[in-house]
């Protein structure tokens, strides 16, 4: 096994503490140090999510020796299931790149030299309450004129302006670290919620038996043979109107880049539910995903 292993450590007195020593021997020099916020694509415990795989070996890389993320690294985790990217208007606590949760993170963020960010976020604006409120009681939409609501009510500039905030803040407090993000990949299960079970999430199963569904409910009013399009309009236009406009705006172009998992996972069997895949869906979009982090470490700490 490689001598230097990934620590991911949510606790902020922890992380201080291990980031110490490791300054201490000297070993920052060839350690990542990477800090993570976001949702539940970081941090859902029903399975190995996509920050799990690239923080913990698979079983099998573990036996072979496989290094977790090049030289491994020191992770400081952040993310909370359920959090939105923008001022969550149902429940403004669970809400990521507001002033109050930015100051927060930023003032705490800017006292280690970290080598990258990493941002799991968006997914959660656009359902439940938000296609509740934008699809209404209307009946018998396509899924163009469903999409068109959706556009009509600005919620990807909404979400864009918090991301932006958010990287104006990181860029001001340590110039030069890359951002990373992703993309979310095309939901195939639409109205399928999670099955809880002890095996999943511990006996807290046992008294909550499902997760979900957040899209199904709300979009009945929209052709049945045409949700499934919705839904990939629903990502698209995530790609296209955040996360490309962002690496597109010359404030951020120099630092600012996404992953696009778009159409990684093309068979049912490879989501739990609606918007989450299972342990080996997360696994193969964390092998897509590991790699571009690694191409933006130094290459000391590759």
């Amino acid at each position: 096994m490689p001598a230097s292993q990934s620590v991911a450590l949510p606790l902020r007195g922890q992380f201080r503490a291990l980031y110490q020593q490791l300054k201490r021997r000297g070993a920052l020099a060839n350690t990542p140090v990477i800090f993570c916020e976001g949702d539940s694509w970081f941090s859902t415990p029903l399975a190995m999510n996509l920050l799990d795989w690239i923080v913990s070996p698979a079983p099998q890389d573990e036996e072979r020796g496989v290094p977790l993320l090049g030289r491994g690294g020191l992770f400081f985790r952040a993310e909370h299931s359920g959090d939105h990217a923008a001022r969550n208007p149902d429940n403004p606590k669970r809400s990521m790149f507001v002033r109050d949760n930015i100051d927060d993170l930023i003032g705490w963020y800017s006292n280690f030299e970290f080598d990258l960010i990493l941002l799991s976020a968006g997914g959660n604006d656009f359902v439940e309450g938000f296609l509740k409120r934008t699809l209404g009681n209307r009946n018998g939409l396509s899924a163009q004129a469903a999409f068109q609501l959706v556009l009509d009510s600005g919620k990807y500039e909404t979400v864009r302006k918090a991301y932006a905030l958010f990287l104006q803040a990181a860029i001001a407090a340590r110039p030069g670290v890359p951002v990373l993000a992703h993309s979310y990949d095309y939901p195939l299960l639409i109205g399928r919620a999670g099955a809880l079970t002890p095996g999943n999430i511990g006996v807290a199963a046992l008294l909550k038996k499902s997760v979900g569904p957040w899209i199904g409910p709300y979009v009945q009013g929209i052709v049945e043979a045409e949700r499934p399009a919705f839904g990939r309009m629903l990502i698209d236009g995530f790609e296209r109107h955040v996360l490309r406009a962002l690496k597109a705006d010359a404030r951020f172009a120099a630092v600012f880049d996404y992953v696009d998992l778009r159409g990684s996972l093309t068979r049912p069997e490879q989501w739990f539910d609606e918007m989450h895949p299972t342990e080996a869906g997360f696994h193969a979009l964390a092998t897509k995903f590991r790699g571009a982090m690694l191409a933006k470490l130094p290459a000391a700490k590759r």
